[in-house]
């Protein structure tokens, strides 16, 4: 008699399915799309829609944008580090990928569905308690208000500093992002990410991540040290 094998399907085959070269060359083409301007509102339909699902600590949205023109042949893929926690996403090339050991990290809506057009080391987190229905209703939300092109979703999992505001510091050919306490001499741009969190039962508002500018000369590594500044405020843009 045959042996019955249990296999467990994922909860989102359109975030959480094999990686192809295709995959990889389309998020270089969609890392070149222009950097659009943040929203100025976000609407309590959209943190419901995030509550309803279960989905507000599973993922955050993103603002669609690009910092520079990535070289042929390479994706951006983070790697979290900790003490000071924070995330190095670089260049890095095909040829020395392990497609297997990454996942999609932040999606785009394309005709196609969702793309990632940024990595991150490690498998997917468990998405099984999130609404099947999510990923739809999203979809709908974006196209319904003419956000494709603006809004992305992000993965947050167990990246360092989702409680607390982020600052996103540009490199030359990569970027890192760490707790905005730690940041010093650098010109904030404007706000990238948001991820939702409560307080005191009721409705989430957003934690805000910034992206800053700063002139830096050593390569960064997980020993880098950085210095103490002022937080910046959590950022509320619900009515």
């Amino acid at each position: 008699m045959a042996a019955l094998v249990a296999t467990t399907l994922p909860a989102f085959p359109a975030l959480d399915r094999a990686l192809s070269v295709h995959d990889f060359q389309e998020s270089r083409v969609l890392t070149m799309r222009p950097s659009l301007t943040s929203p100025r509102r976000t609407s309590k339909k959209l943190a419901a829609l995030f509550t309803r699902h279960g989905a507000e600590k599973a993922f955050g949205i993103h603002l669609v944008h690009g910092h520079f023109q990535i070289p042929e042949g390479t994706v951006m893929v983070g790697t979290n580090f900790q003490n000071p926690d924070m995330r190095w996403t670089k260049t890095t090339d095909l040829d020395k990928l392990d497609t297997s050991s990454i996942h999609g990290h932040i999606f785009v809506l394309t005709k196609n569905g969702f793309r990632a057009y940024e990595f991150q080391d490690g498998p997917l987190l468990d998405l099984s308690h999130v609404g099947r229905d999510f990923l739809a209703d999203f979809s709908r939300y974006l196209a319904d208000n003419n956000l494709a092109d603006v809004i992305g979703l992000q993965v947050l999992g167990d990246e360092p500093c989702n409680s607390h505001g982020m600052s996103e510091l540009i490199l030359d050919q990569g970027t890192i992002m760490l707790d905005t306490s730690l940041v010093k001499n650098c010109e904030p741009t404007r706000v990238t990410g948001w991820s939702f969190g409560s307080s005191n039962g009721s409705l989430p508002g957003l934690h805000g991540q910034r992206t800053a500018r700063c002139s830096m000369q050593a390569s960064p590594c997980p020993s880098w040290r950085m210095w103490r500044t002022s937080r910046l405020p959590l950022l509320r843009q619900f009515s």
